[in-house]
């Protein structure tokens, strides 16, 4: 066990460690990248359904590695409401695939709220979503109040 005179001594010779020496020059600037930012496209998606329910699930699945995540996943949500277009029932559980990362246009969303969620279908049918048809269907939403 070490004194605290023993102490003492290791932290003034790390503390003496340091360089005052002018010939090393200034400290480098450590400056910011700049952050990739999600693009929307100018005009609004057509064929977009609106998905109402209570989250209460996730799926994830692998990356071909085998060890980490794929940057897609679903959200899982028990509907309230019906909508006749996307041909989904009240009471029924959708899964809506999304991307996690914002510079992707990605989202998340909160186990156990309800969300209004704007989807499209892909061609195999699954339902999707991202930080663009939630802005559309914001601006949506605020056209009509």
């Amino acid at each position: 066990m070490l004194s605290a005179l023993a102490g003492s001594f290791f932290l003034i010779a790390a503390s003496g460690v340091q360089s005052v020496d002018p010939s090393l020059g200034d400290a480098p600037t450590i400056r910011k990248l700049p952050k990739k930012e999600c693009s929307c496209p100018p005009e609004p998606e057509k064929d977009v359904f609106t998905l109402y329910g209570l989250v209460v699930d996730a799926e994830v699945t692998l990356a071909p590695d085998g060890r980490s995540a794929n940057e897609r996943q679903a959200t899982i949500i028990n509907l309230v409401e019906p909508d006749d277009d996307a041909n989904v029932s009240a009471g029924e559980r959708a899964r809506v695939w999304h991307k996690t990362k914002s510079e992707q246009c990605g989202v998340t969303f909160d186990y156990g709220r309800k969300y209004k969620i704007p989807a499209r279908k892909t061609e195999q049918g699954q339902f999707e979503t991202d930080l663009c048809l939630m802005r559309q269907a914001g601006r949506l939403l605020n056209a009509t109040q």
